[in-house]
């Protein structure tokens, strides 16, 4: 179903339409969702292949290592993930379904100073293939760590079914071959 006969129908219905999906301020609803809520991030601008992810981390995101100050490198990758995927969904304003193919995280200096701003921009793409680079700031303005990301979109999600499909067919050439 396309997004406009989808806003017909909430219309028609006498539903209004609050889903921020296909409006430059789709990343609301990303704010809304668990992954970005449970790490407690915060997506704060996402346009035009940018995005900026603002977090505060508290004492369970830092880990062991160099006095147990530093936020840990697994949250970052973390949110370098919501950042770059960010940045990419919004060149079609949270419409059309992705994933991270992938990304390679480097580590610069430990991330003591908060709160953290991440930053990603596309670099290139065409229709399926995105490229996108990102980088953490600590309060102090320092880069702490920069990440390469490549991201793949679709035309449209595809059901539980679709997948259950696919693969049985997959495990099906595996068996015959």
């Amino acid at each position: 179903m396309s997004d406009s006969s989808d806003k017909n129908d909430r219309q028609e219905s006498g539903r209004e339409n609050t889903d921020p999906r296909g409006t430059p301020a789709f990343f609301e609803y990303w704010n809304q969702m668990d992954f970005v809520t449970w790490m407690g991030a915060r997506v704060v601008e996402s346009a035009d292949g940018y995005a900026k992810v603002y977090f505060e981390p508290g004492q369970h995101h830092r880990g062991a290592g160099v006095g147990g100050r530093a936020v840990t490198g697994a949250v970052q990758a973390y949110i370098f993930d919501i950042v770059t995927g960010a940045a990419v969904a919004s060149l079609a304003h949270g419409t059309r379904p992705q994933v991270t193919v992938t990304l390679d995280v480097t580590f610069e200096r430990p991330a003591y100073d908060a709160p953290l701003t991440f930053e990603a921009h596309v670099l290139s793409g065409g229709k399926q293939i995105f490229f996108v680079d990102a980088v953490c700031l600590d309060t102090n303005g320092n880069v702490t760590s920069r990440a390469r990301a490549i991201y793949r979109r679709f035309d449209h999600r595809i059901t539980p079914e679709e997948a259950e499909a696919f693969l049985a067919q997959q495990s099906q050439r595996r068996g015959n071959s």
